[in-house]
């Protein structure tokens, strides 16, 4: 068994790309798009970037409380 003090760190993320800024304009038309229930996959097409960028938007406006959670979450309504 690995002792904690010699257990090797693990990076997450380290390899994968991730928008991590946007714009207030885009964050205001993701809400809007949220809102009405698109899905995750066109949610990423129409603010040109990848799914897991979306789904790391979607847990930050929602720890903020700027969007509400949806019956299918990142698969729409």
């Amino acid at each position: 068994m690995i002792s904690a003090r010699n257990e090797p760190t693990i990076l997450i993320l380290d390899d994968i790309e991730i928008k991590w800024t946007w714009k207030e304009s885009e964050l205001l038309h993701f809400r809007e798009m949220w809102s009405d229930g698109v899905p995750i996959n066109d949610l990423a097409r129409e603010l040109k970037t990848n799914k897991r960028s979306v789904a790391l938007l979607v847990m930050d406006q929602e720890m903020k409380d700027e969007i509400e959670q949806r019956k299918f979450g990142l698969y729409g309504n």
